[in-house]
């Protein structure tokens, strides 16, 4: 009896934590930035802060982080300065590769991503993987080709790519973007995501009543 108690009582209380980490998630469909990112070994330090591609600095339109609608603002094609200090990272000169892993704050569903290819450097082919502890990561997509832009100020990239991870690094190579390459190191503007849809709290709160239920007819059937 304690053990069947014990086992129904975990679920309960697991189902009511999730219950309120979804009430407290980001809503469907808005824009989210990552709150930390590391540049990993190979590409350390790198020229500016790898913060920029984060914080909005460098976006000529701003947006609202897990608010704004992620399809209605890159429908206003907004663009990023290709001003480099305080608004734009780039690796090490001389090099052709770098890995950055960026940290979104805990465990997110996402089905996008935005990138703003930096200009003069820039990605030239971008591996992404994912990880939930930060040290296990997971292939999501492989070979995709971010825009090889020439525009003084430039748009964002969007990739449909989906996951549920806190960790999602970036292994960049081909560095740089042959139009027009300028400067030999691979470069970011910004980068954000898309919040994918994730169970309504109010199903979640359904599911714990329904093992509150089960906790009470195990205990009656138990006396």
């Amino acid at each position: 009896m304690n053990k069947k108690l014990s086992s129904t009582a975990v679920l309960l209380l697991g189902a009511l934590a999730l219950a309120g980490t979804v009430q407290n998630a980001t809503a469907a469909g808005a824009i989210f930035s990552a709150t930390g990112a590391v540049v990993n070994a190979g590409d350390l330090p790198g020229n500016g802060s790898i913060n920029d591609t984060f914080n909005h600095n460098g976006l000529l339109s701003d947006y609202t982080s897990g608010v704004t609608n992620f399809d209605a603002y890159i429908a206003t094609n907004p663009l990023h300065t290709s001003t480099f200090a305080g608004f734009e990272w780039f690796g090490n000169a001389g090099t052709s590769t770098a890995t950055v892993t960026y940290d979104l704050g805990s465990v997110r569903s996402f089905d996008r991503l935005a990138l703003w290819n930096e200009e003069s450097s820039g990605i030239g082919l971008l591996d992404l993987w994912t990880s939930i502890d930060g040290t296990t990561f997971t292939s999501l997509a492989s070979g995709l080709t971010p825009f090889d832009n020439p525009l003084a100020n430039y748009p964002a990239d969007v990739f449909s790519v989906g996951a549920t991870a806190r960790y999602v690094r970036f292994d960049m190579s081909r560095c740089p973007q042959s139009n027009p390459g300028t400067f030999p190191a691979c470069a970011i503007g910004e980068v954000a995501f898309r919040s994918a849809d994730v169970p309504e709290p109010a199903m979640l709160g359904l599911l714990g009543l329904g093992l509150v239920g089960l906790v009470g007819s195990r205990r009656r059937k138990a006396a």
